[in-house]
């Protein structure tokens, strides 16, 4: 037996899990051999709100700051059959009736939009309006929504901030779910935003239901001009209609900056041809997409963390075409990928991935996968090594210092609304080395977050050196919790790119506290992947050294200029430019 979708009335509340269907694929996510319900029995009742503003633990931690910060609200009510967002398009007669994928909703990204010096958020609803929260600069955020020119509702899938046409501001691109399309909103540079999806190619109208979700952002081929990957979830039953709108969109460039051309054919990519080879049932399953470089040879590659054994790393040949080794580079072997992050966690120099997927004790083969980067194109699974299986019902993950002691520690939002996985925790592994488990110090820590958690997002957003940490919710009250735990020192670098890659993505950072020592990494723009997107910044913790740094080095992809600094102070946010 599989978590059954539940059947409570929309109202926003936890519900209760009423039993499976005989399709075998109640919840539209779960495996092959699909997770039970095994863990724990279902009393009726809603589990205890551990994420509310409760006082946090003894040890200095992190504290709940959500009212305060005005960050409180509803994402929207709980749906049931026939108020789905998704028909059932093979039965006329079942409107409204798949709410399976609603249930994934929950995004968070956030950048300084108004370039202020302070992050703003943009947060999505089930119904839309979505939110735009501008960083007042005093811990609390108010509302923009309308007067930017966003409030028309939606269901929104994906969300990234990207300048995509190098004019300096940030533009605004979103994946939906229930709609026939993808909407680009251009900044005006004067607080507002002009949809121009379909003029700029972003819009992939075929005509048929999107099931929007992640955006990945970032230059490919090197031209100085960002390109997308969309991806979109997309069961051929019961949705019909077997097209595919996971979608590589290059940029133009220069004859028509802004504007996009979909290449996913050219370039070889179909997650279609994937589902019999890994036995999925027909359609493609595109959660979390990044552009990143992980051989270190300058060129990003395309990596999708995906459902139904179908998560994906295309090498990248110099920009000429983009080969998938997945499983020769010993990758994709979590069966439900869905969130995805990127950071080097053992120092080593070069990115490792780590892939949140559904975890049941009934198939410990299942769970998150932590992939080493071991050089050469090849990655060692070392899950288990650091106790980092188990996160329930997993969503976005991100890497961070939250302690800034040197080293990245490891976030993960979780949560279905069945039982055993309808109070998921937040979780927060300290990373206490390579060679051994990670202790999860979340509730030690003051984070209970324990409703349905979906986008995760550190960002610092009261400029005070450290990371805080926002967790989205599904269709519950979203938590902001400000770092109250990070002694050690700290290093911020924002890179300024010459236009058109006017914020840097795919540079590399790379901090040395002492000449000789370890070396600190950072990819700008890789950071939490389903549904989050954090801030295109380095940060560093630094620990309780004071000494000046010994080097900072900047390195951008496209022109492969190079900044290096030498002897910078810590604690500041330090600006360098291309």
């Amino acid at each position: 037996m599989e978590p059954a979708d539940p059947t409570t009335s929309g109202t926003g509340e936890l519900p209760v899990t009423t039993g499976s269907s005989d399709t075998g694929d109640t919840t539209g996510h779960a495996t092959t051999e699909p997770p039970p319900a095994d863990d724990t029995s279902d009393t009726g009742e809603p589990p205890p709100d551990l994420g509310s503003d409760r006082p946090p633990v003894d040890l200095p931690g992190f504290t709940v700051v959500t009212a305060a910060a005005g960050l409180d609200f509803d994402p929207g009510p709980f749906h049931i059959p026939p108020f789905c967002v998704i028909d059932d398009v093979e039965d006329a007669s079942e409107l409204g009736d798949f709410c399976i994928p609603e249930r994934f909703l929950g995004a968070a990204a956030a950048a300084d939009y108004d370039e202020d010096g302070f992050a703003d958020l943009y947060l999505t609803t089930l119904e839309g309006p979505d939110h735009l929260m501008r960083n007042r600069g005093d811990g609390t955020f108010e509302e923009v929504t309308a007067a930017a020119g966003l409030a028309e509702p939606r269901a929104t899938g994906g969300v990234a901030w990207a300048d995509v046409d190098g004019d300096g501001d940030l533009d605004l691109v979103l994946t939906v779910l229930g709609a026939t399309r993808n909407y680009l909103y251009v900044n005006d540079g004067r607080g507002g935003f002009t949809e121009q999806g379909i003029e700029r190619g972003v819009a992939v109208d075929t005509g048929t239901v999107h099931l929007g979700m992640g955006i990945g952002v970032g230059d490919y081929d090197l031209d100085g001009w960002l390109d997308l990957f969309v991806a979109d979830w997309h069961p051929d039953d019961p949705l019909g209609n077997p097209i595919d709108h996971n979608r590589l969109l290059h940029g133009i460039g220069a004859a028509a900056p802004g504007s996009f051309e979909d290449v996913t054919v050219a370039m070889g990519i179909d997650l279609r041809a994937l589902a019999p080879i890994v036995d999925a049932k027909a359609g493609s399953y595109g959660f979390a997409p990044a552009f990143v470089d992980l051989d270190d040879d300058g060129w990003p590659e395309l990596s999708l963390a995906a459902d139904f054994g179908t998560s994906r790393l295309w090498w990248n040949e110099a920009g000429l075409a983009l080969t998938d080794t997945t499983f020769e580079s010993g990758l994709g072997t979590e069966r439900n990928g869905m969130g995805s992050t990127f950071g080097d966690y053992d120092g080593d120099g070069d990115l490792d991935w780590f892939v949140s997927a559904i975890e049941t004790r009934r198939f410990p083969w299942l769970g998150n996968r932590m992939y080493r980067n071991e050089g050469a194109r090849q990655f060692t699974d070392v899950t288990d090594v650091l106790g980092l299986r188990d996160g329930g019902w997993a969503w976005g993950a991100a890497f961070a210092d939250l302690e800034h002691d040197g080293d990245l520690d490891l976030a993960l939002a979780a949560g279905w609304p069945s039982t055993p996985y309808h109070a998921d925790m937040v979780k927060l592994w300290r990373n206490d080395g390579a060679e051994a488990p990670w202790p999860d110090r979340a509730v030690q820590w003051g984070v209970t977050f324990a409703r349905q958690g979906r986008g995760l997002l550190p960002f610092d957003y009261d400029r005070d050196g450290d990371l805080d940490l926002f967790v989205m919710s599904n269709t519950e009250v979203p938590a902001l919790y400000r770092n109250d735990l990070a002694t050690g020192h700290w290093l911020v670098v924002e890179a300024i790119g010459q236009a058109p890659n006017t914020r840097s993505l795919g540079a590399k950072v790379r901090v040395w506290t002492s000449e000789g020592g370890p070396v600190q990494v950072r990819e700008l723009g890789v950071g939490s992947h389903f549904f989050g997107q954090q801030e295109p910044v380095a940060h560093f913790g630094l620990g309780d050294d004071g000494a000046p740094l010994h080097r900072v080095e900047v390195t951008w992809p496209a022109s492969g200029r190079q900044v290096v600094l030498e002897g910078v102070e810590r604690d500041q946010w330090l600006v360098v430019y291309e």
